[in-house]
């Protein structure tokens, strides 16, 4: 007895429910001019014309006409259609089907879909009331504010207003034109994220990346998977970068390259900021700069590079290079601390007691000015603490010392040293490819033309005071002047230097 009271019990409010699930799901005829009734095959229906009204909890439909099966809850539409779901979002179209229990409608013909901020545009379209989301395969265009984007495949998600654009996805406003594979858009924020490969041109630059963010109204995002913007100035390459268009501002990260257009250089390193409006570039973490002089490629690295481009006609192009500066180039190399490079000026200096080796010959001084002629070293100014060293045999060096020294440059190789005030010099002579002595000369003024990197000739302009040793007289160690320091371990080669791809 109590079995069949509960199971009674059960059967009772099981129905209810359902019928409780049922009325609320069905679909209601609020109005229609005219109401008449069919048979189509086992189904009777419901043949309502003119101003037709339906709904279904929260949302309204509106026609010309429609087929009402009550029996599957299901409704053909006619002309005019519109849905409204929640007061918030509306869809219009010419024709519909809508499957009442399962709250699917599938609207096609001039489709439109409507909400606060934007107009949806296909031929055809299905929205999931109950998942909330809306749906096409055939191409569409949606418009947002000054936006219009157009793909083949599209996905609307009206709880959290997010669109789901794929194959042929295009973005066009009126700063810039965005193509892509893939791409997720918010409307409300107007942020379009992309997960594939995609180009943005605008008249200033051309932005490439595989995936990212992108604010399509303050033109900002971050550009992900060896992104690259390219401007008639130059273009960055790097694995992630920060960029903020109308400020010219971005911050690389990972693999970063500058190709200077202007200049003809190429920049390397994982860190780097670019103030585009101030024409400055900061760059570390490995930086590298590569340009050309010579018709060779010259390379310089230290731990951080600053670069300033041309903006006015008072500004010159220039690169500051800081800390442990090396500089490899086919017949020279040089380290020092820091250095300065007016390109427009054809102006190198270096800082703080600089070394440079050029074919055989090692100079120091405690400042170096290098002077370019059309890409080529031409001369170059050794300003205080002079010294020339070149190395004759393992324990012979041939020596030039001074205040100054002027030096000048052919085929990239010194050919010709001047020695202004206190100048000394040992340099070692040869009869028949055998050493016969050394000179050692303390003059003023005086001149070396060198050739295959040897001096070749001597010059001593105001009185000198030489003295010419046999070459066993005199042990190779008691002839060094005041400083000599042979550096050739400290010199930059090819193989030290640290580059990442290029692309």
């Amino acid at each position: 007895m109590r079995k069949y009271i509960l199971l009674s019990l059960y059967i009772a409010i099981f129905g209810f429910t359902q019928s409780v699930f049922a009325q609320g799901n069905k679909i209601e005829v609020l109005n229609a001019n005219t109401f008449e009734m069919e048979t189509r095959g086992n189904y009777k229906v419901k043949k309502l014309i003119g101003d037709v009204q339906l709904k279904q909890d929260a949302t309204i439909l509106r026609c010309d006409s429609a087929y009402l099966f009550d029996e599957t809850n299901f409704v053909e539409a006619y002309q005019h259609v519109q849905i409204n779901h929640r007061d918030s979002l509306n869809f219009y179209g010419d024709f519909l089907k809508y499957d009442g229990n399962k709250k699917l409608a599938r609207l096609e013909k001039n489709v439109s879909m409507v909400d606060a901020t934007s107009i949806l545009k296909t031929q055809e379209l299905e929205f999931d009331l109950i998942n909330n989301k809306a749906s096409y395969y055939s191409g569409g265009v949606l418009l947002n504010g000054q936006n219009e984007l157009t793909s083949k495949y599209g996905y609307y998600y009206t709880k959290t207003k997010e669109l789901y654009f794929k194959k042929e996805v295009k973005l066009v406003s009126p700063e810039f034109t965005m193509t892509t594979d893939t791409l997720k858009y918010q409307p409300n924020t107007k942020v379009a994220t992309f997960y594939s490969n995609t180009k943005i041109v605008s008249k200033e630059d051309t932005i490439y990346c595989q995936a990212g963010t992108y604010h399509t109204e303050k033109q900002s995002g971050i550009l992900l998977k060896r992104a690259k913007i390219r401007s008639a100035e130059n273009t960055l390459i790097a694995d992630t970068i920060i960029y903020d268009k109308k400020s010219k501002y971005a911050k690389a990260l990972g693999g970063v390259v500058i190709l200077d257009t202007i200049n003809k250089t190429i920049i390397l390193g994982n860190i780097a900021e670019v103030m585009g409006k101030e024409g400055r570039s900061y760059i570390t973490r490995n930086p590298l700069v590569i340009s050309i002089v010579d018709k060779d490629s010259m390379m310089i690295w230290a731990d951080t590079i600053f670069t300033y481009q041309k903006r006015t006609k008072q500004a010159k192009d220039i690169l500051k290079a800081y800390r442990n500066v090396k500089i490899y180039k086919t017949d020279m190399q040089v380290i020092c601390d820091s250095l300065v490079y007016l390109k427009s000026d054809s102006l190198m200096t270096l800082y703080h007691k600089p070394v440079l080796w050029s074919d055989m010959n090692q100079v120091t001084g405690d400042t170096i000015v290098f002077y370019l002629n059309n890409r080529k070293l031409d001369s170059m100014d050794i300003r205080n603490n002079a010294f020339v060293i070149s190395q004759e045999t393992s324990r012979h060096y041939n020596q030039v010392k001074g205040r100054n020294m002027k030096a000048y440059f052919k085929e990239g190789k010194i050919s010709y040293i001047q020695v202004y005030g206190n100048g000394q010099s040992i340099y070692y002579a040869k009869e028949d490819s055998a050493y016969i002595g050394v000179n050692v000369i303390d003059c003023s003024e005086m001149a070396f033309s060198f050739e295959l990197g040897k001096i070749n000739t001597a010059k001593f302009i105001t009185q000198p005071d030489a003295t010419f040793y046999p070459i066993n007289e005199i042990s190779p160690e008691e002839l060094r002047l005041k400083g000599f320091a042979w550096k050739s371990q400290s010199k930059p080669r090819r193989q030290n230097i640290k580059t990442q791809k290029l692309y």
